[in-house]
């Protein structure tokens, strides 16, 4: 059975290498791969306590006579993941290994933004994070799924949506969830940045960086497939990693704070 779930793992990591970015093994040294970077969000009010969603994306259709415009066409529900089987084994392992239930996906930083946690990135479809469709026509154009960090999209999405529940993080019970449209209020989308860690890392003169950790573990950062087929390798690995890059995370949280008191922070936005 793991050996029939590493495959389908590395399947779709293929198909995501061609979309947004690697997310099965660290590039060679010699590969010309997008830098990691970090989604800092300017939290409106109504997104501080209450769970964020999106619809479900049915398909994902990039018309490239008009500069790759990318559509989403949405079914009938909100997630904070795509309703295959794929994503509830990640969700699964989310709840069971990494314990975000009950957590929040955002760790507050100074004047009202939020760093994404990268234990929650597959969940917060603002993050970056590649998040597939449910159907994939390869006749129609269809993309297998897409990320709302356009630098690493190489297009720009024509309709996206967001909503909040009347649920609040803390009291999340199943990360597969599906809501009414009508159970969530629209919002607009909100100030959104993605910016390299290598850019945080110099300003904060860090002696272990993120390309070092993910060499050792040989992971690809903040991506919960990877991580998972690293439980799958060695679990107690598994909890190194997790615990060796938490301790990274909150190295950021306060050069992310320093940038933001110094006023850096747009400075170094991509």
């Amino acid at each position: 059975m793991k050996k029939l779930l590493l495959f389908f793992i590395i399947s779709i990591s293929t198909i995501l290498w061609s979309s947004c970015r690697n997310t099965t093994n660290p590039p060679l040294p010699d590969d010309e791969v997008p830098e990691t970077q970090l989604a800092i969000i300017k939290l409106l009010p109504d997104m501080q306590d209450a769970v964020f969603v999106s619809p479900i994306v049915d398909s994902v259709i990039i018309d490239h006579s008009k500069l790759n415009l990318i559509t989403l066409y949405y079914g009938n529900g909100l997630v904070l993941c795509t309703p295959t089987k794929l994503d509830s084994i990640l969700a699964a392992f989310a709840q069971e290994k990494l314990k975000v239930l009950g957590t929040s996906p955002y760790i507050f930083l100074n004047n009202g933004y939020a760093l994404v946690d990268w234990k929650w990135a597959h969940f917060q479809p603002l993050s970056g994070e590649f998040r597939s469709a449910v159907y994939v026509n390869p006749k129609t154009h269809a993309l297998p799924g897409y990320c709302t960090n356009y630098y690493l999209l190489n297009g720009t999405i024509a309709n996206e949506e967001y909503y909040v529940l009347p649920v609040r993080w803390i009291d999340l019970k199943d990360l597969t969830s599906i809501w009414e449209i009508e159970e969530g209020k629209r919002i607009e989308k909100p100030e959104i940045r993605y910016i390299n860690v290598k850019d945080i890392e110099k300003y904060g003169d860090f002696q272990i960086c993120c390309k070092d950790i993910c060499q050792k573990y040989n992971v690809s950062a903040n991506d919960i497939h990877s991580t998972y087929n690293l439980y799958l390798r060695d679990s107690t690995m598994f909890i190194a990693y997790v615990e060796e890059y938490n301790r990274l995370q909150s190295l950021y949280k306060e050069t992310l704070n320093q940038m933001i008191d110094n006023n850096d922070l747009k400075n170094e936005f991509n």
